[in-house]
């Protein structure tokens, strides 16, 4: 009985940690595209420290090995921005694992890659390689809890429609953009949702802010809580003028910054969107 009960004890404390991990979420969704992307790419592994646990681990990877803690070398890369480089496996892989940034640059936890390797290989080639893969999916993470989030955040929502194809054309024209959020009621919906996204949460409701914005016109401004980002929520609307939803968009900012200078920038993105939407139906349609 008294093995029993160590049992259950250990698995109590264990339980929380595993908890925290959705089986599909945001981080496992990148991992996936980035192997599907990358033919030559044998692992990949993100670890990174949950909201409101202690412990850094394993919260997506090709390998499986979620909710494994990180070791002193994951710590390593964490505590001081340091890449780890590695020969291994008899000679025939390369590990690369550096520091995983959101989109402010921020460190949010280590990123493992490992390559295929043999004599003679340029090991130099192979971490910029990897560095080109970091600062991809460095675009698509607002922070650390982004990435624990359910993709798509409702199961039925998908991520294969045209006004996805409009955010990610967007995001590749406008380097300075941090986030792009389309906020939509697809035709014959109820709820206003996110229907395409920069950073995954697609199917998520609207909330107060963003019917604020749809319902009076008005723009939410707002620098968020670390002070570093400037967030600007218009208006979408098609081509002719219609409100069809609302447009959130953040930028990189610094006490002192042009606050109407960003915005116009968010409105001129509003505008070159609008020319492409020539009704809620076309954004709506499958467009893999």
């Amino acid at each position: 009985m008294l093995r029993t009960a160590l049992l259950l004890l250990a698995t109590a404390f264990a339980m929380p940690v595993f908890a925290q991990i959705p089986v599909k979420n945001y981080g496992q969704a990148l991992v996936d595209e980035v192997v599907a992307k990358n033919p030559g790419l044998l692992i990949i592994v993100m670890h990174v420290t949950p909201p409101d646990s202690r412990d850094n681990l394993i919260i997506a990877s090709n390998i499986g090995r979620i909710g494994k803690q990180g070791d002193e070398d994951d710590m390593r890369v964490i505590n001081t921005g340091k890449s780890n480089l590695e020969v291994a496996h008899g000679g025939e892989r390369f590990e690369v694992e550096l520091v995983l940034q959101d989109v402010g640059g921020d460190t949010i936890g280590a990123l493992g890659l490992v390559f295929p390797f043999k004599a003679g290989v340029d090991k130099l080639a192979l971490e910029k390689r990897a560095v080109r893969i970091r600062d991809g999916l460095k675009r698509r993470i607002s922070n650390a809890g982004n990435l624990m989030e359910p993709f798509p955040f409702d199961p039925l929502a998908t991520t294969k429609n045209h006004a996805q194809k409009l955010v990610d054309a967007a995001m590749a024209k406008h380097p300075e953009l941090q986030i792009l959020m389309m906020h939509v009621a697809p035709t014959g919906a109820k709820d206003n949702i996110i229907l395409a996204s920069s950073i995954g949460r697609h199917g998520k409701k609207g909330d107060e802010d963003d019917m604020r914005v749809i319902n009076t016109g008005k723009p939410n401004l707002e620098v968020n809580s670390t002070g570093k980002r400037f967030e600007v929520e218009l208006v979408l609307q098609d081509t002719s003028g219609k409100t069809i939803g609302a447009l959130g968009t953040v930028f990189a900012y610094k006490d002192g910054d042009d606050k109407g200078k960003l915005q116009k920038k968010a409105e001129a993105i509003r505008d070159e969107l609008r020319k492409q939407i020539p009704s809620i139906e076309k954004l709506t349609e499958l467009d893999p």
